[in-house]
């Protein structure tokens, strides 16, 4: 494998230890936390629960925001934080429907609550 990286250029570096700030990360779960129980909250208002995947989608979020809530009550790790958002998906991959445009912007804050987690912070990357 690492010859077919140098054969096309993308020799990567060796694992760089990253150290999380920890304080800010928890300011980020309970961004995405509260993103989570908002967009699951208004679904749940928005549309029959009658619709099995309508409620499993519901019930994905709320899970998601209690994984949230445990992570940052305890100490998050860079692989749990990872894990955690790469099981985030947005509720409507295209236009949204009639009727559900406040879903919209909730769904827009999950998701950038989301995307703010995966970067790395200033200082959070290491050395060797």
């Amino acid at each position: 494998m690492s010859f077919l990286r140098k054969l096309f250029g993308r020799e990567e570096p060796e694992d760089v230890a990253v150290n999380l700030d920890v304080d800010r990360r928890k300011e980020q779960l309970l961004r995405l936390e509260r993103a989570l129980d908002a967009l699951a909250a208004e679904m749940r208002g928005d549309h029959s629960m009658d619709d099995p995947a309508w409620r499993e989608r519901v019930n994905e979020y709320h899970r998601l925001a209690g994984e949230a809530m445990t992570m940052r009550r305890g100490t998050p790790t860079r692989e749990g934080v990872l894990d955690l958002v790469f099981e985030i998906r947005p509720l409507f991959t295209g236009p949204i429907p009639g009727g559900m445009e406040r879903c919209g912007p909730l769904q827009d804050e999950v998701m950038a609550a989301a995307a703010d987690l995966r970067e790395l912070l200033p200082g959070e990357k290491g050395s060797k």
